[in-house]
This record gives C-alpha cells, structure tokens and sequence, in this order.
C-alpha cells in the first residue's frame, strides 16, 4: 500500500519531508527493508526472537518489583510478549 501525503496551502517542503518520514516510520518501513535486506536462516529467526522474549520477561520482572512503575508500562511490555 503506498504512503500519500498531501501538502495543505501553508506547508513548506520542510514540513512535508517531516511528515513524509514519521508517517514511514509509523508504518515501519525502514526496519522491515533492513531485515530483508539479508537473508536469516529460521532457526536464527527463531533464535532472535527467543532472546528478544526472554529479556522482555526479565524486564517485567524487574520492573513489578519497583513501586512507583506505572501499569501502562507493564500492559506495552506484556503486549509485546504476547499475554
């Protein structure tokens, strides 16, 4: 699906290069091309994804034992890890 920014009446260049770049970003574009860009045996995939896991579990579990941590930051963390 392509990315379309329409320039308003008082938009200068800047203004729409900026809204050009967050509006990729939002849709993770960039990330996605850098993954792609070689390509990753399952297994590493696998590998990745597993560490990536395990330290987000850790960091749950650091943060719970804290106090003042809010429950939206543990809510993003848990989202992420797929609860």
């Amino acid at each position: 699906m392509p990315i379309i920014i329409k320039a308003k009446a008082g938009d200068s260049t800047h203004d729409i290069i900026k809204k050009f770049k967050k509006a990729i970003a939002a849709a993770d574009i960039v990330t996605k091309a850098r993954d792609r860009r070689f390509y990753k045996k399952p297994s590493e995939i696998r590998t990745v994804n597993k560490t990536e896991k395990r330290r987000l579990r850790k960091r749950a579990r650091s943060l719970k034992k804290m106090k003042n941590i809010s429950s939206a930051t543990l809510q993003r963390i848990n989202d992420r890890l797929g609860k």
